[in-house]
């Protein structure tokens, strides 16, 4: 009896282990097609995080670098390339064998260092980010033709402690970093804070600001800057239109206007609906038998390289035509102001809906005698930075005085701005038919006190 017995337990234990064996490459299996690409033998990313979550954080130090095989793509994908990239793979980690190594992509690696070091010294992890590109390779085999790779390299560094730790997070601090690693000549950028908390707050502005321009235009109004003339600032002879935006961060202009430079279709939204405020103003009191004195507003350079801002105007004044001779434009200088020829065109279209058009912060760039030149252009507002240093009755400008004289003599309405004080006006004094702005004069008044006035100066 004991025999037999023995005989059908080692006979069991067999199929056990056989079922054990069968589970545990089954499990193998799973695991290789989650942790792996695919059939190879290169780890994945989330192979990369679950080795660094078994590592005991409370004393821990990790360097973490995102590493673009190339700047420019060498890799089309992993299955095409997948013997190339596996050797790849392990001429890396043995060369900088680092703790965690993973594929993420055709495109890039990551790769991380840990030491039980409750310290962090920036420098050091500069240091590291140089070591680890010094030991990368050069070249690789592609196509049977030998490639050369120029990696770049956004790195960070965490500690147990730390509140980035965490998959998404350390992943999209990467990312970001990556584009001024792919901007930067030595091809690398060590993680920096708080550049990328002002980018994530730039991104929350521009989707609150996108979501005001698309659904709730009532979030805009507009105040109106007055602009006199030097021998009367009692009685504004123009104004200039400025945008403000209803938000619950208290935001002016000087802080969400730059963050729409590089977003055409917002600036060009934007535009649209200080264009349509003054027009309605301007319609209201034409109806009333009110006078009307032109408004100025700005307008990018950009927006006049193709005839959309012209189409929309012509549909806003088809009613009231005429009050587009009491609008002007201000096209910003900047640095440089250079207008194609589609943008000139434009120019020529809109000037001849009746639209009048101003050089906005004029004397900053180099082309004033050029745009002075040009016939579309009937004003130039002088930037605020020729009269600021005027501080007391002996100051002079020259320069300032010498732009004012070049603008004079090719008989251009000038309109200085910035004049914020009693010396900067009295300066001012000294020009005949030179138009001023700025707070010394007034302060930009609100919808109602801007009709308000306007009804007193009437009566």
């Amino acid at each position: 009896m004991s025999i037999i017995a023995l005989v059908r337990t080692n006979q069991l234990h067999k199929k056990d282990l056989k079922v054990l064996n069968e589970l545990k490459k089954a499990k193998d299996a799973l695991s290789k097609s989650v942790l792996y690409h695919g059939t190879s033998d290169i780890p994945n990313y989330l192979f990369f995080m679950q080795k660094l979550m078994k590592v005991d954080r409370k004393f821990s130090k990790f360097h973490v670098s995102l590493i673009k095989l190339g700047r420019t793509p060498v890799f089309d994908s992993i299955e095409n390339n997948q013997d190339t990239l596996s050797q790849l793979f392990k001429e890396i980690g043995k060369s900088c064998q680092p703790f965690a190594l993973a594929l993420h992509d055709s495109d890039y690696l990551v790769m991380a260092f840990v030491t039980h070091d409750t310290g962090s010294n920036q420098k050091e992890a500069e240091a590291k980010q140089k070591e680890i590109l010094e030991k990368l390779p050069k070249q690789v085999w592609v196509n049977n033709t030998q490639v050369p790779i120029d990696y770049a390299i956004s790195s960070m560094s965490l500690t147990g402690q730390s509140s980035l730790y965490g998959i998404d997070k350390v992943q999209r601090r990467l990312t970001f970093s990556m584009k001024y690693a792919l901007e930067s000549p030595s091809g690398t950028f060590f993680h920096n804070e708080k550049i990328y908390q002002a980018e994530m707050y730039r991104k929350h502005v521009l989707l609150k600001l996108m979501n005001s321009i698309s659904f709730n235009q009532d979030d805009f109004y507009l105040v109106f800057q007055p602009i006199f003339k030097t021998s009367n600032i009692d009685r504004p002879r123009r104004y200039e239109a400025l945008i403000r935006w209803r938000n619950t961060k208290n935001l002016g202009p000087k802080a969400f206007m730059p963050m729409i430079e590089d977003k055409p279709e917002l600036h060009s939204e934007l535009t649209k609906i200080v264009i349509n405020q003054i027009y309605s103003m301007l319609k209201i009191k034409l109806e009333a038998r009110e006078k009307l004195k032109p408004i100025h507003m700005n307008i990018s350079a950009q927006l006049l390289e193709d005839e959309s801002i012209l189409n929309y105007l012509k549909k806003v004044i088809r009613d009231t035509p005429s009050i587009a001779a009491f609008i002007t434009f201000e096209i910003v200088e900047g640095n440089d102001l250079k207008l194609s020829d589609n943008a000139i065109n434009t120019l020529r279209k809109m000037s001849n809906l009746g639209f009048s058009f101003a050089i906005d912060d004029f004397g900053k760039g180099k082309g004033n005698n050029e745009l002075l030149n040009s016939r579309y252009f009937n004003s130039v507002k002088i930037d605020k930075t020729f009269i600021t240093h005027i501080q007391d009755k002996e100051t002079q400008a020259p320069r300032l005085d010498a732009i004012i004289k070049s603008a004079q003599n090719s008989n251009k309405t000038i309109i200085v701005e910035g004049v914020e004080n009693r010396f900067q006006y009295q300066y001012m004094t000294r020009f005949a038919n030179v138009y001023i702005q700025g707070y010394f004069a007034s302060v930009p008044l609100t919808m109602n006190e801007f009709l308000s006035q306007e009804q007193e100066e009437a009566a």
